[in-house]
């Protein structure tokens, strides 16, 4: 909601098991807006943490005494529980170093001082490396002590600080070297093309049979008229297994289409995190672009 009041695209939210990182280019506004956007986060949870407080205050009320039983009885305490998670997740979210949401709050506050996106990243992505450092060490003295299920846990929050603080400082400056390239210094190779008239039972069996979760273009006379992939060709195959290929197609319009001159720092956003892209010049196929791809050509770059 914080993003698109910016009028920021969110592509999606990935979950992952400390909570998770929505897809959107929060940096694209500026510094204050970025701001807001990671606030949101702790802010969401400290919310969430006096919500509960405050039920557990009227529940506990309600609550019949212990001897007497009844249904309201377990609500204080369940409710109880999830106020203090929240706000441990507030807590731990808060904390100012890079990737989490404290670390983008503290990168966006040193970019509006300094003026410098790059020097504010790689400051948060030091302290955020630092923290996960520190929570190894606290790994490795609960492990001294014999307790094994916290130095566990310790150690997979600090090895995932610490990998995502490593991960931001390798891409600071990225979208300054994206905006001195072009799609056609980063794209790979064409990927292996469908042509038009092909049967859709020979497309399965020579193309789509084991690429489940991917799509290849179909060509006709030289030129992208659409993507075929495994479920598209299954679904009209499956009434008429040899019916040609461009009966199944999936259209241009729910494809990346990108053109060799296009500025890559304007492509990213299009590309987000998962999806590739086809390189067409003049309706013909030259490459295809992932976002794999392009951060790979950014890294490379002085």
């Amino acid at each position: 909601m914080a993003a698109r009041a910016y009028g920021i695209e969110v592509q999606g939210i990935t979950l992952v098991l400390f909570g998770g990182f929505t897809s959107a280019r929060a940096e694209a506004r500026g510094p204050i807006p970025a701001f807001v956007i990671a606030a949101v986060g702790p802010a969401t949870s400290l919310a969430l943490a006096g919500l509960f407080w405050a039920l557990t205050q009227l529940t506990d009320r309600w609550a019949p005494s212990p001897g007497l039983g009844g249904a309201w009885a377990p609500l204080p305490g369940l409710l109880g529980y999830l106020g203090w998670v929240n706000l441990l997740m507030a807590g731990f979210n808060v904390l100012p170093g890079l990737p989490l949401d404290g670390g983008r709050m503290l990168r966006s506050l040193i970019w509006r001082l300094s003026g410098r996106q790059e020097v504010a990243t790689r400051v948060a992505a030091w302290i955020g490396m630092g923290l996960g450092a520190v929570l190894l060490g606290l790994a490795a003295l609960e492990l001294a002590r014999g307790e094994r299920f916290g130095a566990v846990w310790l150690l997979i929050i600090g090895l995932f600080i610490f990998q995502g603080a490593r991960t931001s400082s390798r891409a600071a400056g990225v979208e300054r070297r994206l905006a001195a390239g072009r799609v056609a210094d980063a794209m790979d190779p064409p990927p292996p093309v469908v042509p038009a008239d092909l049967s859709l039972s020979e497309a399965l069996d020579r193309f789509l049979r084991g690429h489940e979760d991917e799509a290849f273009p179909v060509v006709e006379d030289g030129r992208v008229i659409g993507m075929i992939s495994f479920g598209s060709a299954r679904e009209v195959g499956a009434i008429d297994p040899l019916r040609p290929v461009r009966e199944a197609l999936i259209p241009l319009t729910e494809v990346v289409i990108l053109a060799p001159e296009d500025p890559l720092d304007q492509v990213a956003e299009r590309l987000g995190a998962h999806r590739a892209a086809l390189v067409l010049d003049e309706g013909r196929l030259v490459g295809m672009l992932t976002a794999g791809g392009l951060y790979r050509w950014a890294l490379r770059r002085p």
